[in-house]
């Protein structure tokens, strides 16, 4: 609804051009295919032209006319729907410089093992409006080696669920019980989230992940300080050498770790937020919407950082607004709606029909 009204402002203007820069990364596909659509009415009836910046390719061969395929700002191409039929593969090759056969890395090998963490009968109040319950009594839990997936609408309740997990930097009158590995703990605040091994990598990496106006090397460290610390003093050397380490490892595009974090591209800013909890060296890592507004070339190389991940033993859970994203990366994905879980499934029973339909349901009161 922001996104509407931010539109509307723009037609009040009697605008002929409406640009928009990811105008669906916060939005599931419901709401983006009314925006979309809003935009489609309003090309037939106004005649507004509209350009979108988008990485959502299933959404820019819907909505778009021409798409032109930008990479290390150049323009590589641009294809003309009325001359050729456009595929998301097509348009994946320009973006990449090469074919992707598979868009989510296959996992091998990969050990499910023992449950790491367990929550139940979790309920969480609106910080506010504390008479307002945004986790309503849900239980889950991941395994050892496993992603595990939660999917919702907007609004469901996913993050509002993450962040109390994390140390309850969420939330108010947070009830129910917590587990690791077997042992109920009480974690109150993200210093003890992080001490058992808990790391939240927010879906907002400009706004609450990174620190932009500050090196790679400084934005690396910031969640174990006391790593590269002697007597409480940084030293230096070694938040070099870390920053520089995790750079070759997750394969960041940088000249070098002394850039500024807000130089860098999405993906590799998300690859530096990832290196922050990485190095952290977390049991159980909450991603929430770790592929946001990167392309998909970047993506691809997030997926297998979460690979590897899990095939060290670590426990993923994955909040993602992409349907197919949640599928393809997920062992297991507990299906949100209205703050209560409405659907566990597993991997190969999930389908967008199947997800949709346990939400469809949970609308309904069955």
């Amino acid at each position: 609804k922001q996104q509407l009204v931010e539109i509307a402002k723009a037609l009040a203007k009697n605008a002929k051009l409406l640009i928009l820069d990811e105008p669906t990364s916060s939005l599931n596909e419901k709401d983006s295919r009314a925006l979309l659509d809003l935009l489609l009415k309003f090309k037939k009836e106004n005649g507004l032209t509209s350009i979108i910046i988008s990485h959502k390719l299933n959404e820019v061969s819907y909505v778009a006319d021409k798409i032109t395929v930008v990479r290390d700002g150049s323009t590589i191409e641009t294809l003309d729907k009325s001359k050729e039929e456009i595929s998301e593969d097509r348009i994946i090759k320009g973006m990449v410089g090469r074919e992707i056969t598979d868009r989510f890395p296959k996992r091998h090998d990969v050990k499910i093992g023992d449950v790491s963490l367990e929550v139940k009968n979790w309920s969480v109040h609106h910080p506010q409006y504390t008479e307002r319950k945004v986790v309503n009594n849900v239980s889950m839990n991941v395994h050892k080696g496993e992603v595990v997936g939660i999917y919702g609408l907007m609004g469901a309740g996913r993050t509002e669920l993450a962040m109390s997990i994390f140390g309850k930097s969420y939330g108010s009158s947070i009830t129910g019980t917590m587990t690791i590995d077997g042992k109920e703990v009480h974690i109150n605040t993200i210093k003890d989230a992080i001490n058992h091994k808990i790391a939240y990598v927010t879906e907002d990496r400009k706004g609450n992940g990174l620190v932009l106006t500050n090196p790679i090397k400084i934005n690396t460290t910031l969640a174990n300080l006391k790593a590269v610390s002697n007597n409480g003093i940084i030293d230096k050397d070694k938040e070099y050498q870390v920053a520089v380490e995790y750079k070759e490892k997750l394969r960041t595009k940088t000249p070098s770790v002394e850039q500024n974090v807000g130089n860098l591209s999405g993906g590799n800013q998300q690859k530096v937020l990832l290196a922050k909890w990485m190095f952290a060296n977390p049991d159980i890592l909450i991603l929430d919407e770790p592929t946001r507004g990167i392309d998909v070339g970047a993506k691809y190389e997030i997926y297998c950082i979460i690979n590897d991940l899990v095939a060290a033993g670590k426990s993923v859970i994955m909040i993602s607004s992409e349907l197919p994203e949640t599928i393809g990366m997920s062992d297991r994905i507990y299906v949100m709606n209205e703050g209560r879980f409405v659907g566990e499934l597993k991997q190969e029973e999930a389908s967008q029909e199947s997800i949709m339909a346990c939400i469809m349901r949970s609308g309904r009161g069955e």
